[in-house]
């Protein structure tokens, strides 16, 4: 058994030289061409471990091929054989130090003899293995005999983790004013991460994928016909990460990523393409009392839809502390440009700001910053160009002389100047402020404030002055019980005095009273009722303007719930109606109802909720109001991990709305998707057998106010620990 055990060591051995090495073979001996494996001694059993170390005078010096990383030396009679060397890592030096030997292979044949580490370690004989280590000659640069094994600068080849997945796709998609369109899809990816080195030097992940995709039009009928229109394409993607010094005070970071909007199961109206590179650098200094951040990122979406969307994006950061004063730069350079529409923007930021605290008592935060924004967009066929510079300075300082004293006194300055330009037309505005205000709590029940603020407002018109002063006075009395209600009561009061102006003088006084009751209902152990009515009187007194009047009625229910500690839910409904007469005579209306928090159903079911719907009404004598007009925001999600009490089947359904219109990319956010998806509702079922992923999708969505119906059934194949 040892006898067999021995040859497969020589045959991996001999395998391992093969791959690593091509070295030179000598002629010689009386059995030309014969090789065996030579174990190295702490491979051997302690017999032969000894009999190993013992020299012998046949042995000479492995010599090193010039330009090879390989060295031969000829075995020792009466079996003349081939003894073979390859260095694996190299050492910085240049020379064959200890690091070199210690990642050797050797091969030879006939009597086992000593590695050419227990060489190094030997000290010099006669004619021994020793011996001729001193006597070889050796580059000038390479260490002695007594170095420590390991020294030097290698490169090694560290463990590789891979994966992938092979997937297919069976699509079927509706989109207003679009036939009806039956897609394929087949995905493969394979992905692998590894260091360099060591993995504090650099860190390297990488994937590579194959899209393919055959798709068929819809018939007249909106039916899919075979015959009908197609189209073949095949899409190549890929990604890659390197991390240099990811533990360190300076890390570097760089990146790419090409995807295939058919592969990335976006929704969307029109398949695209899209590329994303960036790099980003940190450094920390020693002190760690500072932090400094570059980056630059583009993100393109290609599309024989829209065509070429492009996004970059260039920022830089600085922030430090120096004992009580901290401060904080920041620069942004963004650019988005449309090859289709040759719509774009370009925008540029900078910020700087300046805390000092010398102590809890006084803080002053200051704040400047630089913002021009250069914007060609398309508006019903015609092209509009705005430019715009917006910069200002402002300063906001806060003072309580102490705890014990209920005095909070607060200041600032704002300097501000804004250049429009419209199409041509140019405006410009000036504003130098200064204020000051305090409030002082002279009870619990009892506030007074006071305040006073200069301001010099420029435009094109002219100029002005104004000097405002003004002061208030707020009671709050103890609520009161009455039964299981309880009612509160407020009163406020204020009075203001301006001069300059175009106006000249002028004095206001308003007040305001209010009033609510509310309720607490318990609802078993776990969940609460919450029920409030509100009313509140307001009147102004102005002597440029008329007198106005205005009464508002609010209503509010809202109902907690906590069945669990990791489980709870709020759910709220909130009314109000305003009505304001005299000067600004109005009538507005709102409702808001509001969804948060997440349920544990039970063991295999979880709900959660991040919902805001708001509708309101607003009517004046001029614009009468035609309707209540809703905007709604977030989403609802349930998710049931045993669907149908089937083992490894799991249900999904996610509700996402988002009413509120915007151009993110255009406003720099390199994240945001071209299209935006006003509503969608989606339900899944996943089923999983081992590696074995399977997926059907069921989508009705809104995008850019169009619907969209989609149903895919996904096959997907995983492989691999990455």
């Amino acid at each position: 058994m040892r006898e067999a055990a021995n040859r497969s060591h020589r045959t991996l051995a001999l395998v391992a030289c093969c791959v690593f090495c091509t070295p030179r073979v000598e002629a010689g001996g009386d059995e030309p061409g014969a090789l065996a494996v030579v174990q190295s001694p702490r491979s051997l059993p302690p017999r032969e471990r000894e009999e190993n170390r013992t020299p012998k005078p046949e042995a000479g010096f492995p010599g090193r091929e010039p330009g090879t990383g390989c060295a031969t030396e000829k075995a020792p009679a009466p079996r003349p054989a081939f003894k073979f060397a390859c260095d694996i890592g190299f050492s910085a030096g240049g020379g064959a130090g200890a690091g070199d030997v210690a990642s050797r292979s050797v091969l030879a044949q006939g009597e086992p003899a000593a590695s050419a580490v227990d060489a190094a370690r030997e000290p010099a004989g006669e004619d021994g293995i020793g011996g001729a280590r001193q006597d070889a000659p050796r580059k000038p640069d390479a260490p002695g005999p007594d170095a420590p094994l390991g020294s030097g600068f290698q490169w090694t080849l560290a463990p590789i983790r891979w994966g992938g997945n092979l997937a297919s796709e069976l699509r079927l998609q509706g989109i207003e004013d679009q036939p009806r369109r039956l897609q394929q899809v087949e995905i493969a990816n394979i992905r692998a991460g590894t260091y360099l080195w060591q993995p504090w030097f650099a860190q390297v992940t990488g994937g590579l994928g194959l899209v393919t995709n055959k798709e068929r039009g819809s018939g007249s009928e909106g039916v899919t016909n075979p015959g009908a229109a197609g189209s073949n394409s095949t899409s190549v993607t890929g990604n890659g990460t390197l991390a240099l010094f990811p533990m360190s005070r300076f890390p570097f970071q760089a990146m790419f990523d090409v995807s295939d909007s058919r592969a990335s199961g976006e929704l969307t109206r029109s398949d695209f393409r899209s590329t994303r590179i960036g790099m980003r650098q940190n450094y920390r200094p020693l002190e760690g009392n500072a932090s400094y951040v570059a980056s630059y990122d583009r993100s393109t979406l290609d599309s024989p839809t829209f065509g070429r969307d492009t996004v970059d994006v260039l920022a830089g950061s600085m922030s430090r502390q120096l004992g009580v004063h901290s401060f904080d730069i920041g620069a942004n350079h963004t650019r988005n440009r449309r090859s289709t529409s040759g719509e774009g923007s370009l925008l540029n930021r900078l910020t700087a700001r300046h805390g000092y605290r010398p102590h809890s008592a006084l803080s002053v935060e200051s704040l400047a910053s630089i913002n021009t924004a250069d914007f060609r967009l398309l508006s019903t066929g015609a092209v509009t160009e705005n430019r715009s510079r917006f910069l200002q300075l402002n300063t906001f300082a806060t003072w309580r002389p102490d705890e014990d004293v209920p005095l909070y006194v607060t200041g600032g300055g704002r300097v501000f100047q804004s250049l429009v330009d419209n199409n041509g037309v140019e405006s410009e505005a000036r504003t130098l402020n200064a204020n000051v205000a305090a409030n002082y709590q002279y009870s619990r029940n009892l506030s007074l404030t006071g305040s006073a603020s200069v301001t010099q407002a420029a435009t094109d018109a002219g100029s002005d002055l104004l000097t405002v002063q003004g002061a208030g006075v707020t009671y709050v009395p103890d609520p009161l019980a009455l039964g299981r209600f309880v009612y509160n009561w407020n009163a406020t009061g204020n009075v203001f005095n301006q001069t300059g102006g175009r106006d000249g003088g002028r004095q206001n006084l308003a007040g305001q009273i209010g009033h609510n009751v509310s309720r607490n209902l318990p609802l078993g152990r776990t969940s609460a009722l919450t029920f409030t009515l509100g009313q509140s009187y307001a009147t102004t007194f102005d002597t440029v303007t008329t007198t106005s009047q205005t009464l508002l009625h609010n209503a509010s229910v809202s109902w907690r719930l906590s069945p669990t500690p990791s489980s709870s839910a709020f759910v709220s409904l909130i009314g109000a109606d305003s009505r304001t007469a005299g000067h600004n005579e109005n009538q507005f209306r709102l409702v808001n109802l509001q969804a948060t928090g997440q349920i544990q159903v039970d063991r295999y079911s979880f709900g959660a909720a991040n919902l805001t719907i708001q509708g309101t009404r607003q009517n004046t004598p001029t614009t009468p109001g035609a309707g209540f007009s809703f905007n709604s925001n977030g989403s609802l999600s349930y998710q049931h991990l045993r669907a149908f009490d089937v083992p490894q089947l799991r249900y999904y359904a996610l509700y996402t709305v988002n009413e509120t219109q915007f151009r993110s990319r255009l406003l720099g956010d390199i994240n945001a998707p071209r299209e935006q998806v006003n509503q969608s509702l989606e339900q899944r079922f996943e089923y999983n057998i081992g590696r074995v992923e399977l997926r059907l999708t069921a989508r009705l969505a809104r995008i850019e106010g169009k619907r969209n119906a989609l149903i895919f059934f996904r096959l997907n194949r995983q492989f691999g620990q990455f």
